[in-house]
């Protein structure tokens, strides 16, 4: 075999030898499986309830009552 001197012969005798080489193979591994994402079902995705909305919707409320109590005692006098 003639001696290699350069570094277009040493990448073709590394291409020839592809097949052969355990490592050369596990440098192209096959692409991953693409994972499915599960769809929610019935349209748009269900929050879990958090605490801090629930307290913000009752302060709402709490402060729509107080606004209309106001208007109305107001309108009265």
């Amino acid at each position: 075999m003639s001696e290699l001197t350069n570094l277009t012969d040493r990448l073709a005798h590394l291409r020839e030898r592809k097949g052969d080489s355990s490592l050369m193979q596990r440098s192209n591994p096959p692409p991953p499986k693409p994972v499915k994402q599960s769809k929610p079902r019935g349209g748009e995705r269900k929050f879990a309830p958090d605490s801090f909305m629930l307290f913000v919707y009752g302060l709402l409320g709490v402060t729509l009552i107080a606004q209309m109590i106001l208007i109305i005692w107001l309108d009265i006098i």
